[in-house]
């Protein structure tokens, strides 16, 4: 083999790692998209049902503070 059909044959290989690596990345890119669009619908749900539950007690203004506070942390934590 001579050496420029040695060199293209490099960079052939090269290229053709690159496209599969190029390939896993974009199925990543829609994985985590997915994900992120999945929690989103979650966080809704959740903000959701706790502004219902708001709505429905009778807290007083300490205990919805409160109560404020604690979703606050919790998503932090999460």
């Amino acid at each position: 083999m001579l050496p420029d059909e040695m060199e293209a044959e490099k960079n052939r290989k090269m290229i053709l790692a690159q496209a599969d690596e190029i390939e896993i990345l974009k199925k990543n890119v829609r994985d985590l998209q997915e994900q992120y669009r999945s929690a989103l619908i979650h966080n809704k749900t959740l903000i959701e049902k706790v502004t219902y539950l708001k709505e429905r007690s009778n807290f007083s203004d300490v205990e919805s503070h409160y109560l404020d506070n604690s979703i606050i942390v919790e998503r932090e934590e999460v």
